[in-house]
């Protein structure tokens, strides 16, 4: 799949959403997929419709840590006083590590376009600040030995308000098999393109992001 060059358009393809934009993603178990997507989010916002985006990791991970020291050099690039401060810039994108419940507030009021809240896999502590986003993402897996976690969180949810709104995507998985799972499950059910590399988008998942977002 033909890749699109990073920056490419960016300026040209400024729309969407007025205002300030959330959007939170969650699993359905650990190892989904959420950091993943959430990265792929944030490159399709800032590099592709040229938004100031803002990447929260929720609580007390360390991915995006692990993340900066490994693209240190490379893509990463931090400003004055920011490793005190718990973030660091790849692609324009703005990466908060490790964000407490308390300083969530002050992310969110800043000079951000777009807020991606990567909430990793607790719904039921994170419950609060999922439902307060714009868009919500949850993410699972249709494989025989995790499906069940996808039913399992249906099941616990599907009784919340606007729930029937929220978008349950799945990575690794081919277009009939989705399609099936969609009828048997009773939901749309949307397809995760492949991408190995979350900052260097392709035209099948540009196009994706298009659709959703």
């Amino acid at each position: 799949m033909k890749k699109v060059p990073i920056l490419l358009k960016k300026i040209s393809r400024k729309e969407n959403q007025p205002g300030k934009l959330t959007i939170g993603l969650i699993g359905t178990h650990h190892g989904a997929g959420v950091t993943h997507l959430s990265i792929m989010v944030a490159s399709y916002l800032s590099e592709w419709l040229g938004k100031k985006v803002a990447y929260v990791e929720y609580g007390q991970r360390k991915d995006i840590k692990h993340m900066q020291h490994l693209y240190e050099g490379t893509y990463c690039s931090a400003k004055e006083g920011s490793e005190e401060e718990g973030f660091f810039l790849i692609h324009r994108v703005t990466y908060y590590k490790s964000v407490k419940p308390a300083d969530l507030s002050e992310i969110i009021g800043g000079s951000f376009d777009c807020i991606i809240l990567d909430l990793g896999m607790d719904f039921t502590k994170n419950k609060h600040e999922f439902l307060r986003c714009d868009k919500k993402i949850v993410v699972s897996s249709l494989t025989p030995w995790k499906q069940h976690e996808l039913e399992r969180f249906y099941e616990h949810t599907c009784h919340i308000n606007q729930s029937d709104e929220w978008q349950y995507m799945i990575p690794f998985v081919e277009k009939q098999g989705i399609k099936q799972a969609g009828r048997d499950f009773r939901k749309q059910l949307w397809r995760i393109p492949y991408e190995p590399n979350p900052f260097s988008l392709s035209e099948e998942t540009i196009h994706f992001f298009q659709k959703i977002i």
